[in-house]
């Protein structure tokens, strides 16, 4: 009798911000809530292999899309570990215009508790099957 494999790819095709931030996850949560007119709540921790990370979900039924946060820092190490300055990811899944994008990252930066936030190409990442949710 043969095998057969299945070979799994998964679509990394999603909107990824890297925030600093150095307040705790439910104070960033409420700013992004506020800012955005979403409401992130609070979901099971994403777990990894090694560790646990605190995790905000949202869906948008309406938009078609899903918006996360997760925190990089966790109970046994880094969601991302060639990202170790991050504190958070903030992530949206589904379509996003270049321009929502830009308006996106401005607000982010303009927040009192940010202290920097940039996008990152997922595509480029090593660890990027930690952001499969």
């Amino acid at each position: 009798m043969s095998r057969v494999r299945l070979q799994v790819e998964y679509d990394y095709d999603f909107y990824l911000l890297g925030i600093v931030c150095h307040e705790k996850d439910y104070r960033l949560c409420w700013m992004l809530n506020n800012s955005f007119g979403i409401k992130l709540a609070k979901t099971e921790d994403h777990t990894t292999e090694h560790s646990k990370h605190s995790l905000y979900s949202f869906v948008s039924e309406e938009q078609f899309r899903e918006y996360h946060l997760v925190a990089n820092r966790g109970t046994e190490g880094m969601l991302i570990e060639e990202h170790r300055q991050i504190d958070y990811f903030y992530i949206i899944k589904g379509s996003v215009e270049e321009d929502e994008r830009k308006q996106i990252m401005d607000e982010v930066k303009k927040s009192g508790m940010v202290a920097a936030a940039y996008v990152i190409d997922a595509q480029m990442l090593k660890s990027k099957h930690n952001l499969i949710f």
